[in-house]
């Protein structure tokens, strides 16, 4: 990812009108920003962004459970 897409993603992140469109997908907020999102910049780095987040967390809680199993 490179610092312009980190820069986009951050800032789409930190914007509350993104931010509730994402937490709230069924609103006309959230349908009007998903349909933003197929052509923004910043929604594309935003969801590569929480797309990193997931993996990490997934290898964290993998991890963890290897570790009890060696236990």
């Amino acid at each position: 990812m490179t610092r312009v897409e980190q820069f986009l993603g951050k800032a789409c992140d930190g914007c509350l009108l993104c931010r509730y469109a994402r937490d709230n997908p069924a609103t006309v907020i959230g349908k009007i920003m998903a349909w933003h999102g197929k052509w923004c910049p910043a929604w594309k780095a935003q969801q590569k962004i929480e797309h990193e987040r997931q993996q990490v967390e997934k290898r964290q809680r993998n991890s963890r459970k290897e570790s009890r199993k060696k236990r």
